[in-house]
């Protein structure tokens, strides 16, 4: 197991918090009244996304007047899965930050998001343009979509993967190393970032069975997307800076695409690239603090 990271892990505090359908967790550092600084994590990953950036967070100035908090969305790490017969749309995500914010009146927050915590991120600004003050989007743009045609297909592959996903068990892994693998593979990254997803996403239930804790309804498809006029619509009502990192070999044609179909609706959009892969933010932390906090200066 990783041993990097050492002062973010020695000061991250584990938080809780009790939504309308169950808990969220997450970890914070710095200043547990100052000033939300909400980090999103990506599909299958977990709050630990974040500690590369927790490092660089506690060596800067903002650690005096900022919290740090890294959520884990629900049916990831350490929160709830959401109650049997529930599902995870997007729209969903969006009002358990919400429901977050009201709960500890945070009137504004910053936001760093990461794949579909970015997309989580593009519609909360869009939605409540007066929370969201600035928002650095990693690797991801807009939102999934589907054009009014495909309503039917989305409805009828949508309930049939849920059909699917009732009979089907969590794989097992007999120790820490080979669930590392297993998350290597199915990533684009090396083994040092596996590991530190790995830590806060396995449970061990017997001395030789490990298992991801995410829920395995996470991978049913969306019974409903939006249009991209749709979107478009909730990307055109963003006020706030938006930055939008790239790694030099991340998802690009996805991103590309997106940004053909919706840039012109974020004038203020602006795009920089770091080297790095689809997680980035956890290979270059550095260069993408640096570009976070001059969004703030």
């Amino acid at each position: 197991m990783t041993n990097t990271y050492t002062q973010a892990r020695q000061h991250a505090e584990p938080v809780s918090f009790q939504l309308n359908w169950g808990s969220v967790a997450g970890l914070r550092w710095g200043n547990a009244n100052g000033k939300p600084i909400l980090a999103l994590h990506g599909w299958l990953d977990n709050g630990h996304s974040f500690l590369p950036l927790a490092q660089q967070f506690l060596t800067s100035d903002l650690a005096k007047s900022h919290q740090l908090l890294a959520i884990d969305w629900p049916g990831h790490g350490l929160s709830q899965h959401r109650p049997a017969g529930n599902y995870y749309p997007f729209l969903d995500y969006v009002y358990d930050l919400v429901q977050l914010c009201e709960q500890q009146n945070w009137q504004q927050v910053e936001v760093v998001a990461h794949s579909m915590g970015a997309f989580v991120g593009n519609l909360w600004a869009g939605i409540e343009p007066q929370r969201v003050r600035h928002l650095l989007a990693i690797e991801a743009f807009g939102l999934l979509s589907s054009p009014e045609t495909a309503i039917l297909d989305d409805i009828r592959q949508g309930f049939r993967s849920r059909l699917q996903q009732q009979g089907k068990r969590r794989p097992h892994y007999p120790n820490f190393d080979a669930a590392v693998l297993a998350r290597q593979q199915a990533g684009d990254f090396d083994t040092e970032v596996a590991q530190l997803l790995v830590e806060r996403g396995l449970e061990q239930l017997a001395e030789d069975d490990f298992r991801f804790r995410a829920d395995g309804q996470l991978r049913t498809k969306s019974v409903l997307r939006l249009t991209p006029l749709q979107i478009r619509s909730i990307l055109a009502a963003i006020e706030c800076p938006i930055k939008l990192v790239l790694g030099s070999h991340g998802h690009r044609e996805r991103i590309e695409l997106a940004l053909q179909q919706w840039q012109d609706a974020v004038p203020q959009l602006e795009i920089v690239e770091a080297a790095g892969g689809h997680h980035v933010h956890m290979e270059q932390p550095d260069a993408v603090w640096r570009e976070f906090t001059a969004m703030l200066a």
